[in-house]
């Protein structure tokens, strides 16, 4: 039996001999106004054995406070930043890798290793699954408005809602926005690892809101609003995105700012400009 991947997106789907005749559970090959999970046409597939083949290195970033992070190179399906964050109790693994070799594994256990497993939101669940059993079946967490998005089922599978502390000093927080059940994960000495649900943008030190990034859809005033508001009561002053986007300091009051921006150019307020 073969763990299919989708080389489009990276998700993990189950076990076969041939790959799923369904297709990824992320392609979408017509647009409807409300763009679920929305990739686009995509769903050819590999796998961990052919990925471990081909000509690749790891590439790790050390940001301090006990966070890494890695990506694969050259860049494979979305290719985004994975993080390993640390705790006296073990690592929490954000984002995971969408392939698993030696190499990377390596790599993981000499930092510690992991202890729990979390996703941003469906787009980054890429191989959840694999990463848990390679680390003695760790438990991945799942927001439940997310369930139906999950590739590959299994018992290490937990779902939650609204926040959960998968570790002593990290909590994972619900705020929605780009997906249903898109999500943060927030550290006590300051962390806030966001996915793309607060992105970065071309211009250093900002953050962007969007709810469809193939096709740039903004995120609508109230959701933004929302999302800020959901984490108001929560102090960080560190920001790392999916896409490597990085803010050292003062990361609370930029996602305001940008935030207050975005409302009122969504609003209408500089039509007059336009």
């Amino acid at each position: 039996m073969t763990t299919w991947i989708c080389a489009g997106c990276g998700l993990e789907h189950p076990e076969s001999d041939q790959p799923p005749a369904d297709g990824c559970v992320l392609a979408s090959d017509a647009v409807t106004d409300e763009e679920r999970g929305d990739l686009g046409p995509h769903g050819w597939w590999t796998t961990h054995v052919e990925l471990a083949r081909q000509p690749h290195r790891t590439v790790l970033r050390e940001h301090g406070h006990g966070v890494h992070s890695l990506r694969r190179e050259p860049r494979f399906a979305i290719g985004h930043w994975s993080f390993l964050v640390g705790t006296p109790e073990g690592a929490l693994l954000w984002d995971p890798p969408a392939y698993l070799d030696d190499d990377v594994l390596g790599l993981v256990r000499s930092l510690g290793g992991v202890a729990a497993i979390a996703a941003s939101h469906p787009h980054m669940f890429a191989a959840q699954v694999g990463w848990s059993h390679a680390f003695g079946r760790v438990p991945v967490l799942v927001n439940a408005l997310d369930k139906e998005w999950v590739p590959r089922p299994d018992p290490v599978i937990e779902f939650w809602t609204e926040h959960v502390e998968p570790l002593p000093g990290i909590q994972l927080v619900h705020v929605g926005g780009h997906m249903r059940g898109s999500a943060v994960a927030h550290t006590t000495d300051g962390a806030l690892l966001t996915g793309d649900t607060i992105a970065g943008c071309h211009t250093p030190g900002w953050v962007s809101f969007q709810r469809n990034y193939p096709r740039h859809v903004p995120m609508s005033a109230a959701v933004v609003r929302r999302i800020v508001e959901t984490l108001d009561p929560y102090d960080y002053d560190r920001l790392y995105t999916l896409g490597g986007d990085t803010i050292d300091h003062n990361a609370k009051s930029i996602v305001r700012a940008a935030a207050n921006r975005h409302i009122r150019w969504i609003s209408g307020e500089f039509d007059h400009l336009t």
